[in-house]
């Protein structure tokens, strides 16, 4: 830190464990601990660059967040809907709501279902708001019209975006080393795809490394 001109500020700093329950509970004779005189113990969840990092990895925090953010723009559509066209509420809409809804999602590919639908009644209930329609109306019809992949696909689409971008320019290096083609030693079914390797994992944490997410969305897309 001294090289970086920095300062440790004990006050400020915040540090968690990411595990199960089990393995979190094996730890706890070791804290708290002390840096600069002062105690420190793990937080249940922190917050780095946005997005909300929760002891069991889950992101439920994180989606609570990001919901109850989406419903208060929302809200404020709704009220003054009437006075806009159709161009301009999905220009708002992009940039106070899609935004929320997109920012950093690719860390969501192996949530649990149930919460990527939480996030998914929100861009519902979005795209009723900017296309005046009924409350119970469908939201599949509504959402094709917008030309807006559901949530899940736009997690996808985000990873495979990325992933195209490593590959192709080879930047950045941490995520390019990160990314094996897959072994030529039998025909592969299409030809055009360059599929990746995909390590084997043990853990529920493992499915959320950079190499497995990224290799698993390229395979969806290749089929």
């Amino acid at each position: 830190m001294k090289n970086s001109k920095l300062k440790l500020n004990a006050n400020k700093t915040e540090f968690i464990i990411i595990g199960t329950v089990t393995q979190r509970a094996k730890l706890d004779g070791f804290f708290p601990t002390h840096i600069l005189n002062q105690s420190v113990t793990p937080a249940p969840s922190v917050s780095n660059l946005g997005v909300n990092f929760d002891e069991s990895f889950n992101f439920k925090q994180h989606i609570s967040k990001t919901c109850r953010s989406c419903f208060y723009h929302i809200r404020d559509l709704r009220r003054i809907r009437r006075f806009l066209s159709l161009s301009v509420a999905k220009t708002i809409t992009t940039a106070l709501v899609s935004s929320i809804l997109d920012y950093c999602n690719s860390l969501l590919y192996n949530t649990a279902n149930k919460d990527i639908a939480r996030l998914q009644r929100v861009q519902n209930c979005l795209a009723k708001v900017v296309t005046r329609s009924p409350r119970f109306s469908s939201s599949v019809p509504l959402l094709k019209s917008l030309h807006w992949l559901p949530v899940h696909y736009r997690i996808i689409f985000k990873i495979c975006t990325i992933s195209y971008q490593a590959l192709a320019s080879k930047q950045p290096t941490y995520l390019n080393s990160m990314l094996t083609p897959a072994s030529n030693s039998r025909e592969l079914s299409s030809t055009s795809s360059n599929p990746l390797y995909i390590p084997r994992v043990k853990t529920k944490a493992g499915c959320c490394t950079n190499s497995v997410e990224f290799a698993s969305c390229q395979c969806q897309v290749g089929r």
